[in-house]
């Protein structure tokens, strides 16, 4: 019986680390280019437009809402450390303080950047700008 439950571990304790390889292994091959996020982003139906500059700030507007890039909502942006995937926006208020959007890249190419914000709790889906 003794024999028969330390088989039982060491099976377990196999299947446990195979699954974790698998798993370092898929975080590796899901590694994004990050110099990819810097430029001109806006939705499909031109409703709204934000802008990534490689000094980590940026700026969005919605003229769907007659809001022009003149007038356009400024922040600061940073990649989380150690991730590959997340940044942190940064919101200065009129009124005074900071407000933090934590963002999670679910795709980034040269014509495409998907992320949901959870501060908002939404998915944003854009397009480059040409």
């Amino acid at each position: 019986m003794k024999k028969l439950s330390l088989i039982a571990v060491l099976l377990l304790a196999i299947v446990a680390t195979s699954c974790g390889k698998k798993e370092e292994e898929s975080k590796e091959e899901s590694k994004i280019d990050k110099s990819l996020l810097i430029g001109e982003w806006k939705k499909a139906d031109n409703s709204y437009f934000e802008t990534f500059y490689s000094d980590g700030t940026g700026k969005e507007w919605t003229p769907i809402d007659d809001i022009t890039e003149e007038e356009a909502s400024w922040f600061t942006w940073e990649f989380n450390e150690g991730t590959d995937d997340m940044f942190t926006k940064y919101y200065e208020m009129e009124l005074g303080g900071i407000v933090p959007q934590s963002c999670n890249i679910l795709e980034l190419t040269s014509t495409t950047l998907k992320y949901n914000n959870d501060g908002y709790r939404a998915t944003y889906n854009l397009v480059r700008v040409e």
